[in-house]
């Protein structure tokens, strides 16, 4: 069981790494994030104002 989780942990640990070390692939990802997260923040916040006037 070790040597199994060994492995994942090494192959998780190397996507992390291209990731970080990929700074373009990082600006779009925190972009998304940022972007998104906003508009899901927003929309839930405009359904729990609704809620509270209803």
């Amino acid at each position: 069981m070790g040597d199994r989780l060994t492995g994942f942990v090494g192959d998780a640990r190397g996507i992390a790494e291209e990731f970080l070390y990929d700074d373009g692939m990082l600006g779009t990802v925190l972009a998304f994030v940022l972007v998104f997260g906003g508009s899901a923040a927003a929309v839930l916040l405009i359904v729990l104002i609704a809620g509270l006037l209803a």
